[in-house]
């Protein structure tokens, strides 16, 4: 295994859907750094990916002349995602994760983001504020002692 690289970047992006895949491969690089293997750095991928989508589309109601900032930290114990905006806010007491029986059941599509990064990402939380922001937390222990 490679030495585990330290650091924090960020990227202002516009609110765009051409610039997600961008930020989602910054994502994915990202976790490969901090020392995830391919498959734990694709989903922090398509986590980051959800996120910045649903800031796109519901946050900015698709209105591609915002912004979004992307900050990424490395430590010891984790790689920590931040997505941060100014539009409608997200709070975690409003997220109601679809029940999967009913979803299939009903054969919906769509709407399975907010799961998935539940699912992907160790802690996920919404603060709100002068800037709103999605923060994504992937622990590396827990990843090396096989948690999901």
């Amino acid at each position: 295994m490679h030495e585990i690289q330290a650091g924090n970047i960020e990227v202002i992006f516009p609110s765009q859907t051409q610039f997600v895949h961008m930020v989602t491969m910054m994502a994915n690089n990202a976790a490969t750094m901090a020392g995830f293997d391919r498959s734990v750095a694709g989903k922090v991928a398509i986590a980051t990916d959800e996120a910045v989508t649903n800031v796109i589309r519901h946050a900015y109601k698709g209105k591609g002349n915002k912004t979004i900032k992307l900050k990424i930290t490395i430590n010891a114990e984790s790689l920590m995602l931040e997505i941060f905006h100014t539009g409608r806010p997200l709070r975690s007491e409003s997220i109601h994760l679809p029940d999967m029986e009913q979803y299939i059941a009903e054969r919906r599509k769509g709407g399975l983001g907010l799961l998935l990064i539940t699912k992907f990402m160790d802690e996920v939380d919404y603060h709100v504020g002068e800037e709103n922001c999605c923060s994504m937390k992937k622990y590396r222990k827990r990843d090396q002692a096989g948690a999901p």
